[in-house]
């Protein structure tokens, strides 16, 4: 009896500290980063953090474009009976394809601004932390998108009604994630916010636009070959 209600306390115990560490990311990361590096915490529970968030984005945009699309399905009977059906198994599977897709383009991400950030802050400004304690604060840098959940969430209630409120919700769920990364970065690495907020934010964003350009440059550059 004594053994059951101690591994219910400990299980509350944990639980209360998970949202403590939830909240804290949100309301005073600094504080609370400081505290997870000295807990030296893993890595599982800001993974499922991303991977919750980022699913729950995608499934809902998922159900936008069903609720979207769906209506048209009646109209398209003259394809015939066969690709009409194929057609509907298809809008039934959108929500499942975006939530896959939202969650491997979050996970890529992470990873991939974690490692920048790293680069950037250990051999350009001389930080002293680790690319695993980065990687771990940054999954909490997912705990903003919440907002942006809800936002939607309204949205799908009444679109004219709360788009504006989504759009404010989804600015300041962007302007409090660099906060939070810019954060982690110096906490982690104990450089100065200057130097932590270019090499979380700058310098990534650098590297995704000279991406994004090099494959549209590689488009144009196909698109030329075959005409």
């Amino acid at each position: 009896m004594e053994e059951g209600v101690l591994v219910q306390g400990k299980a509350s115990s944990s639980f209360v500290r998970f949202l403590d560490r939830l909240g804290g990311a949100l309301i005073e990361p600094r504080k609370t980063f400081y505290d997870m590096l000295a807990e030296k915490g893993g890595i599982i529970e800001p993974l499922l953090l991303v991977v919750l968030f980022f699913g729950l984005q995608g499934a809902l945009v998922g159900v936008f474009l069903f609720r979207l699309l769906s209506p048209i399905t009646p109209f398209m009977s003259f394809i015939g009976a066969e690709q009409s059906m194929t057609l509907q198994t298809f809008l039934l599977t959108i929500p499942v394809i975006t939530t896959v897709s939202w969650v491997i383009i979050a996970l890529l991400l992470w990873i991939i601004s974690a490692g920048i950030a790293h680069l950037c802050a250990k051999y350009i400004f001389k930080g002293r932390g680790s690319y695993t304690q980065l990687l771990t604060l940054y999954g909490y840098a997912s705990v903003p998108s919440s907002l942006v959940i809800l936002g939607m969430i309204l949205v799908g209630l009444n679109v004219f009604s709360f788009f504006v409120f989504f759009m404010f919700l989804s600015i300041v769920a962007a302007f409090w994630t660099v906060v939070i990364l810019v954060v982690a970065v110096e906490r982690c690495y104990l450089i100065d916010p200057g130097q932590a907020f270019i090499s979380s934010f700058i310098v990534p964003l650098a590297v995704y636009l000279a991406f994004l350009a090099l494959i549209g440059w590689l488009f144009l550059a196909l698109g030329g070959f075959f005409l």
